[in-house]
């Protein structure tokens, strides 16, 4: 039972609060009618992930690489059950081949739910081509993508998946750092 409180997870990093990004996120995946999520882990996302692994009404799949998340978000778009990845850019930048063959060939809408890594709030250095990289290679795919900055814009994963709905196309959101630590203080 989550009583609000903020614990840490072992590396003195606060989650799961009720003010965390975690509930407020995964609230708002489930207000979008999103029922699938394929994940691969990221510490930016360990409370979202941790907040949809307990929600019962969530199907929670994890992933070895990206690009079976996008296989397996356009599998459940032709089950006739909304679905999205969950991950870190870095997991975009693999997943352009099924992306482009999937989503934009095939013309099946499949949300992306993305750690920004590489940003100016990004202390690991290994991660920074990274934030150099994401937005030019969405525009090149011609990717719609919007960045996701506070809580209490999660609406955004709604309006985005009602995006790639209507122009069955991928889009992604960019969580930074600060919307994915808040309440995590």
């Amino acid at each position: 039972m989550n009583t609000g409180s903020v614990t840490t997870d072992g590396q003195g990093k606060a989650s799961g609060g009720a003010g965390s990004a975690g509930p407020v996120i995964r609230d708002a995946i489930k207000a979008a009618g999103i029922r699938v999520i394929a994940t691969l882990p990221d510490s930016w996302l360990t409370d979202v992930i941790t907040s949809l692994d307990e929600d019962r009404e969530i199907t929670l799949v994890r992933v070895c690489r990206e690009d079976e998340a996008v296989g397996i978000c356009a599998g459940a778009f032709l089950g006739g059950v909304k679905a999205a990845v969950l991950a870190q850019n870095g997991g975009f930048l693999l997943s352009v081949n099924a992306l482009a063959g999937l989503g934009l060939h095939h013309q099946i809408p499949i949300l992306m739910l993305l750690a920004h890594r590489g940003g100016v709030d990004d202390d690991q250095y290994f991660q920074s081509y990274k934030g150099r990289v994401t937005e030019p290679a969405l525009d090149a795919l011609r990717i719609p993508h919007h960045r996701l900055e506070r809580l209490s814009d999660a609406g955004l994963i709604a309006d985005a998946y009602r995006q790639a709905w209507l122009a069955r196309s991928p889009v992604a959101i960019l969580m930074t750092a600060a919307l994915l630590r808040q309440g995590a203080r």
